[in-house]
């Protein structure tokens, strides 16, 4: 016995095949909707922390390159820039040496970032 299939009857198991996987996938989208607010703090809150640990590294990245020649070093950064990677370092848990060291800013500088960050933490 042989199966003979026209291109018309191919066409429309091609195009009834994409209306299912369409609406399976509109189905489960809106069941992971109703979900997603349980979950969707976590996610923030883990998403802020890549996204701040990210910033460091391209940071830390800079700082090498520009050590070992292979970068110009920036013209001038913004003076607020020492300040924004001080606050991502302290949200991260560092302490307040490691982040007057790393940031080129004092230590009291540092733990004043440090203390202001965790009373944010707190509230």
């Amino acid at each position: 016995m042989e199966i003979v299939l026209t291109w018309s009857e191919l066409l429309i198991a091609v195009v009834l095949a994409t209306v299912i996987y369409l609406l399976e996938w509109v189905v489960f989208s809106r069941r992971r909707g109703r979900q997603a607010p349980a979950g969707d703090q976590v996610g923030n809150e883990e998403a802020e922390k890549l996204r701040v640990e990210v910033a460091a590294l391209r940071h830390r990245l800079d700082e090498l390159e520009v050590r070992l020649g292979v970068a110009e070093p920036p013209e001038q950064e913004p003076p607020h820039a020492a300040y924004d990677y001080a606050i991502q370092y302290a949200r991260q848990g560092m302490i307040a040496p490691d982040i007057a060291a790393r940031c080129g800013i004092s230590r009291d500088e540092a733990a004043l970032i440090v203390a202001m960050h965790r009373k944010g933490q707190e509230s």
